[in-house]
């Protein structure tokens, strides 16, 4: 879910039949939530168990620098804390909104209604084991922060208006570091929110684009970008082999 064109699958296992389908979705939180309450009628109509929605898409990552050293020396070592580098591949553990809690406020009947994020913790270990049979991006599981906004939202200095300084802004993903943020977007909230309340087994899978402590606009080329942007659909095809017991290379293996 998330990119690339609806395209139904099938395979069929003894008397039970596998489907599989991919839909498109906008930028944003009110996008993804009409097309999930669609989707979700849909899937109740036609009767649907044991579903799993998988949300893949584009990021921009976090890596951190810590400065450490003896003070009474005056010497100062940099260390590159464990964080992420443009083109990996982030799952998603928990969702939370920019002020690093895992929730999703939704305003019902004009009152503040706040729901849960959390999502498939064995799920995303799941993926995380299928990306093993994929060596050439990193993947790693992390917090992902889901804003409203690209821009101001998101600690841009890029945008029509700012109202920060870049130290502020640093101060800021600097925290949402600290806190296990790995990754930003503007969806993850509200599909965790509503496919945890609609009893459904869900994960985001979300490619890094830029460390957004190196800058707010990306410089990759277009043809490094549309390869960065396949990474998370290679990773969603080892897992649809993996749980229809085929191969790495989609042949069977009994």
């Amino acid at each position: 879910m998330g990119t690339g064109q609806h395209s139904p699958w099938r395979m069929e296992t003894g008397q039970c039949q596998q489907w599989g389908a991919g839909s498109q979705h906008g930028m944003g939180i009110p996008s993804i939530s009409i097309m999930l309450h669609e989707l979700i009628k849909l899937l109740h109509h036609a009767k649907c168990r044991d579903v799993t929605i998988i949300r893949i898409g584009t990021s921009g990552g976090l890596v951190w620098q810590q400065v450490t050293g003896v003070p009474s020396s005056g010497l100062a070592s940099v260390s590159l804390c464990p964080g992420i580098e443009a083109g990996s591949v982030v799952i998603t553990d928990t969702a939370v909104d920019s002020s690093f809690q895992p929730r999703f406020e939704q305003v019902v009947l004009g009152e503040v209604v706040v729901r849960s994020t959390e999502l498939d913790k064995d799920l995303a270990e799941e993926l995380l084991a299928c990306s093993r049979e994929i060596a050439d991006f990193p993947t790693l599981i992390g917090h992902t922060m889901c804003t409203y906004d690209f821009y101001e939202g998101q600690g841009r200095l890029d945008g029509a208006l700012c109202s920060f300084s870049s130290e502020k802004k640093l101060e800021y993903l600097r925290r949402a570091y600290d806190a296990g943020v790995r990754n930003i977007e503007m969806e993850s909230t509200a599909f965790a929110a509503l496919c945890g309340l609609c009893g459904l087994k869900a994960a985001v899978v979300c490619v890094a684009l830029l460390d957004r402590l190196e800058g707010d606009q990306i410089r990759a080329s277009h043809e490094v970008l549309w390869e960065y942007q396949q990474r998370p659909q290679r990773l969603i095809a080892a897992f649809i082999r993996q749980r229809l017991g085929l191969g790495p290379a989609g042949r069977s293996q009994h």
